[in-house]
C-alpha cells in the first residue's frame, strides 16, 4: 500500500531504482509496472556477484519488498 500510494503521489521509483543499480556499478535497462504475480519486473545488469547481492541486500533491507525473486 505504501508503494501505490507513492506513485499515486509522483514518487519516481525509476529514478530511485536506477541510482540503486548505479550505487553498485550497474545499470538499469528496463522497469515494467505489471498486473501479475509480481507488481514490478526490472530488467538489469550488475558487475558480478558480489554487486549483485549488495543491491539485493539493499533492497531486502529496505523492508519495501515483500518478494524478491533474482533471476
Amino acid at each position: 500500500p505504501h508503494a501505490a500510494k507513492g506513485l499515486m503521489q509522483g514518487s519516481d521509483r525509476e529514478a530511485a531504482i536506477r541510482t540503486l543499480f548505479e550505487s553498485v556499478g550497474g545499470k538499469m535497462n528496463s522497469l515494467m509496472f505489471t498486473r501479475g504475480m509480481y507488481d514490478v519486473v526490472v530488467n538489469g545488469e550488475v558487475p558480478d556477484q558480489n554487486a549483485g547481492m549488495g543491491l539485493t541486500l539493499a533492497v531486502r533491507a529496505s523492508g519495501s519488498v515483500s518478494d524478491l525473486v533474482i533471476l
